[in-house]
């Protein structure tokens, strides 16, 4: 949703959630209970009114992917033990807690490293890629053609307009 505002905002003021449920498929109903925790958090401001919208209180530049998941879902930890150790008995002795809470603070980190003007720029988005190659399923379309060449099932394939 706010990558497609951001792209949307491109071109314009404001941005109906009409035209990011268009674009994305998702329901307009479901984009407005997403816009309700980006508002509460300062990154999205509404517009009432006929030619009302949307549009980020912020550049695209100035908002990480960290901040929408934050805003959205709260941190982004495997387990709860990670950020609330008195939930679990064992969180004193557990050997995998160590692992949940790296995996955690790397998930974190990759999150904050990341702009929403990233994600919209073609030439970062490829760097991107580039940059994490040794990872087989960071190219969908890469995946998308050895299962179909496989005779795999996989996602259907969707023409965009």
């Amino acid at each position: 949703m706010v990558i497609e505002l951001a792209r949307e905002l491109k071109k314009t003021d404001l941005v109906h959630l009409g035209k990011i449920a268009q674009i994305t498929g998702l329901s307009e109903n479901y984009l407005a209970q997403l816009a309700i925790p980006l508002k509460n958090s300062g990154l999205l401001i509404g517009v009432s009114g006929k030619k009302g919208g949307y549009h980020l209180s912020r550049s695209p530049e100035n908002i990480t992917v960290g901040d929408v998941v934050n805003s959205v879902i709260g941190p982004a930890t495997l387990t709860d033990c990670v950020s609330h150790p008195d939930v679990c008995l064992n969180s004193s002795f557990c050997e995998a807690r160590i692992i949940w809470t790296i995996l955690s603070g790397k998930i974190s980190q990759t999150l904050e490293e990341y702009t929403i003007a990233d994600l919209i720029d073609k030439d970062t988005v490829s760097k991107i890629k580039e940059k994490y190659s040794d990872m087989p399923l960071i190219d969908p379309d890469l995946v998308m053609s050895e299962t179909l060449d496989s005779g795999t099932p996989g996602c259907p394939t969707k023409t965009i307009k």
